[in-house]
């Protein structure tokens, strides 16, 4: 019986998904169907505001999951607390870290997107990285465990 109520619990997420993948599979198709040559291409619209949809609907599920799991328990709220602190922390850092040296391109930009997509990069590195070493060391606890 609890089975049956938690596959009924996680079917609407799973529905949910499935339309993101659709969504998600037809642009990616749509996009390459139309061959843009520049990023200015009108066709690359559509797509970007999807990833755009996407990131944030992504944080927003990344942030609110764990906040409803904190108020359930004090140790919970207090690992979102230093969580939180922690991603400031590292973006705040990345922000003063890149250099923002500008760059010839075709559209007005200011230093200050220079700096943004500097900062941006510096922390995709660092999730990257963080990745690799979380995966080499689950491999490692995980052959040390057998």
């Amino acid at each position: 019986m609890k089975e049956a109520n938690e596959k009924r619990e996680t079917r609407p997420w799973k529905i949910l998904e499935l339309i993101l993948f659709v969504v998600s599979l037809v642009l990616f198709g749509i996009v390459f169907a139309a061959n843009p040559q520049t990023t200015d291409a009108p066709s690359l619209n559509p797509f970007l505001y999807w990833i755009y949809a996407l990131v944030v609907l992504a944080i927003c599920v990344t942030l609110l999951f764990p906040l409803f799991a904190a108020f359930k328990n004090k140790k919970k709220l207090l690992r979102l607390i230093l969580l939180i602190v922690a991603i400031v922390v590292i973006v705040g850092g990345a922000f003063l870290l890149a250099p923002g040296n500008a760059i010839d391109v075709n559209t007005p930009t200011t230093p200050r997107d220079f700096k943004i997509a500097d900062a941006v990069l510096f922390v995709t590195y660092l999730a990257v990285g963080g990745a690799i070493v979380a995966l080499i060391w689950s491999a490692i606890r995980n052959a040390v465990k057998k």
